[in-house]
């Protein structure tokens, strides 16, 4: 049973803060469609965690052009982490966005040069303390296609246990908890998680439970 361990070169990874450009580009398009030209690319505002960026776009259909906007983020990951009993990790944690509490799989950004598979296992021990066995990607969705291009990946690790304790961010301080998969259900019905991003994960990981389950009714021959 191989479980995930973070090597020391990886964990150094985490004090970075600032995104790289390196890892913007990183995007949905696997290339522009005929018909839309695209200059004077330029960056307006450049943070910890995003760039805004401008360009001029012109459509060839009607002649006009217009002055776009974009976020320019990393790439993100997600992480459906579950137990031997099939109970899910969730955390709960502070969002400046919404400026409440919100409840959530394990997750973050991938850093530049970072696989997403091994961006979700720093993630899930960095964040809860767990590890797991057979950990892969299960999914992967541009997060919103109108203003910006990157991916977030959803990674499945099954049979995690905590085999050390969180190490957080100095404004990170969340509650790690885990529920079984009826449970998680009943908090989407009712509005209790609503992230987007997190509802992909779910609906990226309830495929897979529904394929397997599929698989063991198939009659033998």
């Amino acid at each position: 049973m191989a479980w995930y361990i973070l090597s020391s070169s990886q964990v150094a990874n985490l004090n970075s803060f600032y995104v790289s450009v390196d890892s913007m580009k990183h995007d949905c398009s696997p290339g522009r469609p005929k018909g839309w030209q695209i200059d004077q690319t330029r960056t307006l505002l450049t943070t910890p965690i995003m760039q805004v960026i401008a360009s001029k776009v012109h459509c060839d259909r009607t002649g006009n052009s217009h002055e776009f906007y974009k976020f320019a983020f990393p790439r993100w990951v997600n992480v459906v982490a579950t137990t031997t009993t099939g109970h899910l990790v969730l955390i709960r944690q502070y969002r400046f966005g919404t400026d409440r509490m919100e409840l959530e799989i394990p997750g973050g950004a991938v850093n530049d040069g970072e696989d997403p598979l091994a961006a979700g296992l720093r993630e899930l021990l960095e964040e809860t303390g767990y590890a797991g066995e057979n950990g892969r990607i299960i999914g992967k969705v541009c997060p919103n296609p109108a203003i910006q291009g990157n991916f977030c990946y959803t990674v499945w690790v099954e049979n995690v246990r905590q085999i050390a304790e969180p190490r957080l961010d100095d404004m990170e301080d969340i509650e790690v908890l885990t529920l079984p998969p009826g449970k998680v259900a009943s908090l989407v019905t009712d509005g209790s998680i609503n992230h987007g991003l997190v509802l992909n994960g779910l609906m990226f990981f309830a495929m897979e439970m529904a394929k397997r389950s599929s698989a063991a009714e198939k009659p033998e021959f």
